[in-house]
């Protein structure tokens, strides 16, 4: 394969990293994983990639200087909003932002969410520009414009819908306890799919822009709920009554058409009666 790139480095390597840097070296790149502990490192290691202690805060991040010898970032850093509120993850990724434009690394992919959308009716993409209700929208909003308008590197901003796949999936707890909305139409995507899409994007060089990434077909969730229960077997979840909420369906058009990609799981539904494809 003629790569344009050869060295990437991932942070973070977890749930989506992990199995992420596994399929980038099988297709032939030079492969850096982070973790933010000596054990997390071993995790890597034992998996054949080159795992760094990497620790993101408001000063610059603590990590050894061959981590950022490279070609691409992935930016893949959970906010821990809850945990420690909005505006540490915004002085995290502009103290990041702020290295890296000391370093080798000139291509940046940032590994997003579909919840900088307002909640509305209908269909919205990535030229929508009203701001989302909720302060860890916002936030990631704001983060997704710190990358973005650098003026050293070029970012490539990925919004996921909900991450599904392989031990994300419905237990008989979640079944249970659902809460009301039953009608809502789902935004999610497979993880097979999350790594495909951002190995297409690093190969075709696709950078500075924005794009969803949602399965096409958004079902009730309700109606997933009951697929996962008929699947794994387990006790019906009750239909509650709907709440009122708006519809918001997101549209990955934009992805489809620049990569010409087809879905690996375009209905969330095949999940619960197709193999996996990957590493859980």
């Amino acid at each position: 394969m003629d790569q344009p790139f050869q060295k990437i480095s991932i942070l973070s390597c977890g749930w989506l990293g992990k199995p992420l840097a596994i399929e980038l070296q099988r297709r032939g790149y030079i492969v850096k994983g982070a973790r933010t502990s000596a054990e997390g490192v071993r995790d890597l290691k034992e998996a054949g990639i080159d795992g760094h202690i990497v620790v993101l805060g408001s000063a610059q991040p603590e990590a050894p200087e061959t981590f950022w010898d490279a070609d691409v970032l992935v930016i893949n850093v959970p906010p821990r909003n809850r945990e420690r509120g909005v505006q540490a993850h915004i002085q995290e990724i502009r103290a990041l932002r702020e290295k890296l434009e000391t370093t080798a690394i000139k291509k940046v992919l940032f590994v997003s969410s579909t919840s900088v959308y307002a909640d509305v009716n209908g269909v919205v993409t990535e030229t929508d520009m009203a701001m989302p209700e909720t302060t860890n929208g916002a936030a990631l909003r704001e983060v997704e414009q710190l990358l973005l308008q650098s003026p050293v590197f070029r970012t490539t901003v990925l919004r996921f819908g909900g991450l599904i796949g392989y031990d994300r999936v419905p237990t008989a707890a979640i079944l249970q306890s659902q809460r009301r909305n039953n009608d809502a139409p789902m935004n999610v995507i497979h993880r097979d799919d999350c790594i495909a899409i951002i190995c297409q994007l690093i190969e075709k060089e696709i950078w500075g822009e924005v794009f969803n990434a949602c399965a096409s077909a958004h079902p009730p969730r309700y109606q997933y709920y009951t697929a996962a229960a008929k699947a794994f077997g387990l006790e019906m979840p009750e239909k509650k009554p709907s709440a009122e909420q708006p519809a918001k369906i997101v549209s990955s058009d934009k992805l489809k058409q620049w990569l010409g990609y087809e879905f690996i799981y375009d209905d969330p539904l095949t999940l619960f009666h197709a193999p996996p494809t990957g590493e859980k």
